[in-house]
């Protein structure tokens, strides 16, 4: 049924993306050459029509018994002009409540206006300091502001030299690295109240000229800190055809994930109607042809209200989660022992998108 919001959220929303999708269809079809992950990187990309910054954060501070989750994203797409977009979002664990910000701004970047700074809008911004290795996030948006300092400790490249797949080969694919736990310490101001916060952030910089109409996507980020394990899966569908890989990466070894499957036994429901499946059981298996998966996760929401509604970007549920898993036997990689059976606890974000259809 056609809704209001609907009807305003497709004219703010349909040329643009139009817009963008007519920029893109020459290049989205060529294949992208590998790439070896600098400090640049972490810096706009000229040639890049779309490109964000995504942190996902699972903090500690004295004035919670529980975790707070953040998600901060720093969207730039470049049609007539750069566009940003920036999104942030609290998890409040302990108080029951996910409180969600963001702004739009079509402003043109000013790439080397200032070599600490990665990208900015009017108070909010992403900065890198080349000595120190780290990324600061700084925001102030509606009732919430975050000033934290992230420590670079790895990076995942996702797919070959960065290049990961999105439909199909050669074309449609982005550049994508991961740096899932990078260390962390600052405040948040929420609602006025200042928290001092440390922890881990997961960080991915995506960008490339891809396709993003009929676009759904399914990402999880599994964090299993204290033992150095991190498992990243992701599952796209567009237009009915599907493509899902992801890393599973333990000490700084990494080991790619051709398939794995996922199986939701509840749903969440927002505001406005889409419903989203929530309450996730995760069979990963060491091949494409294997009879039985090296690992299960379970996956459940700490809140199981945590939409994210956008009249810009499309609607999202976006997630601080528990996980606990079993690594139900020994795994090796190259020759050598990688992962041993063990039963894991941890945290997990997760990122639905697309199901406004």
């Amino acid at each position: 049924m056609m809704t209001g919001r609907k009807i305003l959220k497709g004219a703010l929303t349909q040329v643009p993306i139009e817009l963008y999708e007519l920029m893109v269809r020459g290049a989205s079809r060529r294949p992208l050459p590998p790439v070896d992950f600098t400090s640049r990187d972490h810096f706009p990309h000229r040639g890049a029509r779309i490109e964000w910054w995504y942190f996902t954060s699972v903090l500690t501070t004295a004035k919670r018994k529980a975790p707070l989750g953040l998600e901060v994203t720093f969207f730039r797409v470049r049609t007539l002009v750069d566009s940003v977009i920036v999104h942030a979002a609290i998890t409040d664990v302990e108080g029951r409540k996910f409180s969600f910000t963001g702004i739009v701004l079509p402003v043109r970047i000013a790439f080397n206006s200032d070599a600490q700074t990665v990208i900015s809008a009017f108070g909010n911004r992403v900065g890198f300091n080349e000595d120190t290795n780290s990324l600061v996030i700084d925001t102030r948006l509606r009732g919430l502001q975050v000033n934290l300092s992230c420590t670079v400790r790895g990076i995942m490249a996702q797919g070959p030299g960065g290049v990961q797949e999105m439909q199909n080969s050669p074309g449609d694919a982005s550049y994508y690295f991961t740096m899932p736990n990078l260390r962390t310490e600052g405040t948040i101001v929420l609602h006025g109240e200042t928290l001092p916060v440390t922890g881990l952030t997961w960080h991915d910089h995506q960008w490339g000229n891809f396709n993003v109409v009929g676009l759904k996507w399914d990402w999880f980020s599994l964090r299993f800190d204290a033992d150095d394990l991190y498992v990243m899966l992701f599952d796209f569908d567009r237009w009915g055809t599907t493509y899902g890989s992801g890393n599973v990466q333990c000490h700084g070894q990494m080991m790619r994930v051709d398939r794995f499957e996922v199986r939701a036994s509840d749903t969440s429901a927002a505001r406005h109607g889409v419903k989203y499946p929530i309450d996730w059981e995760i069979r990963i298996f060491e091949s494409a042809d294997a009879s039985s998966p090296f690992m299960t996760a379970y996956v459940k929401p700490t809140l199981k209200e945590q939409h994210v509604p956008s009249l810009i970007t499309p609607d999202y549920w976006e997630g601080l989660c528990t996980v606990h898993a079993e690594i139900v036997g020994p795994v090796d990689l190259d020759g050598t022992r990688f992962l041993d059976k063990s039963v894991l606890d941890g945290f997990a974000y997760v990122e639905l998108t697309g199901y406004e259809r």
